[in-house]
């Protein structure tokens, strides 16, 4: 009896914990450890720092020169050493847009980012509800086969005593081998279900969860006012919106392109000389080309942009349709639920 304790307290000590797990729970392990989640913020984090940086375009840069000069006519080696200091005060046109620059693509990444929160939402719950499908289909094909083996096994019973045919119980055999090969795919697709929400929380995959149940309502009596959504959808569609932030990208790099006059003040202190620069292009050949290729650049992405609107408006044109096409597959479910439960115990009873 000592013995059996030992081994119980053993048994107990290695036993795994399970995990119990809910769409809000992974979700909150998501925000943690999902590595596309970490990616964005860091490069967020990136786009705040070059903010700054175009902020402070006045900052010193410290430059140290020496150099090793031969004069022919002395015959002797001569140095020379310079330590500068520039700092660039101002460039017109040039320092604004740049700071506005920066400022967009932080705010695209932001759009980014909160996008791919919602869509980790979006495949938490899908990932559960085919999580649950896949259980229950696991239950009925376990259920099915069992039926079906016993069939064959009579039927193996009633050939030996010569009241079946070969052929008969061949039949049988390949019936229950087909149900067999049903439950290991279902098992299958229940556990790869469980390993991409695993993936997707950062969770070890050797790591035993458990999924809690979904509650699913009855969408028959929901309405749905699709006008107020396709508005709203206009209004915050991400990908709409980082369309219209590169738009306004390409027209900030359109305005700076078109200055002719662009002059840039220095400041300059050295070891010989101090001394306020100021310079100005007076001649770009490349500057037509340049301002072609980014408003090329801009119509690609508005062209993009009303495409994007055009598929939205599609959406929800043929969204009500959709909606009763599904009520009615919610509908059909239902019934066909009802008699696969009628059907099973008939099958039992058999």
């Amino acid at each position: 009896m000592r013995y059996f304790f030992i081994l119980c307290f053993v048994s107990f000590s290695f036993c795994q914990e399970v995990l119990s797990l809910n769409p809000q729970k992974v979700y909150e392990l998501a925000l943690k450890n999902n590595k596309e989640i970490q990616r964005l913020r860091h490069q967020i984090k990136a786009l705040e720092i070059d903010h700054q940086i175009a902020k402070k375009y006045y900052l010193p840069v410290v430059y140290f020169r020496a150099s090793l000069v031969y004069e022919l006519d002395k015959k002797e080696p001569t140095t020379e050493t310079s330590l500068n200091v520039v700092s660039t005060l101002y460039e017109f046109q040039r320092t604004k847009s740049r700071i506005e620059l920066s400022k967009i693509r932080k705010d695209i990444t932001d759009i980014m980012l909160q996008q791919l929160y919602k869509d980790i939402q979006h495949r938490i719950i899908k990932l559960f509800v085919d999580a649950h499908l896949y259980k229950k289909l696991t239950e009925v094909k376990r259920e099915e086969m069992a039926i079906a083996y016993v069939r064959f096994d009579r039927a193996r019973e009633r050939k030996e005593l010569g009241l079946t045919t070969l052929h008969e119980v061949l039949k049988l055999e390949s019936i229950y081998r087909e149900k067999r090969s049903e439950l290991l795919q279902a098992q299958h697709l229940y556990n790869q279900a469980l390993l991409e929400i695993k993936q997707l929380a950062g969770i070890p995959y050797e790591t035993i969860v458990e999924l809690e149940d979904l509650v699913f309502n009855n969408p028959e009596g929901l309405r749905v006012n699709f006008s107020k959504l396709k508005e709203e959808a206009m209004k915050e569609n991400a990908s709409l919106k980082i369309k219209q932030a590169e738009i306004r990208s390409y027209e900030k790099e359109i305005e700076s392109a078109r200055q002719i006059l662009s002059p840039r003040v220095n400041l300059r202190i050295s070891t010989d000389k101090n001394a306020l620069e100021i310079s100005t292009p007076i001649f770009d050949a490349g500057r037509p080309y340049r301002i072609e290729y980014l408003s090329s650049l801009k119509r690609s992405v508005q062209a993009e942009k009303e495409n994007l609107e055009k598929n939205l408006e599609l959406l929800f044109y043929s969204a009500p349709y959709e909606w009763e096409y599904l009520k009615g597959k919610y509908v059909e479910a239902v019934a066909k639920n009802k008699y696969a439960e009628e059907n099973l115990m008939l099958r039992r009873s058999e």
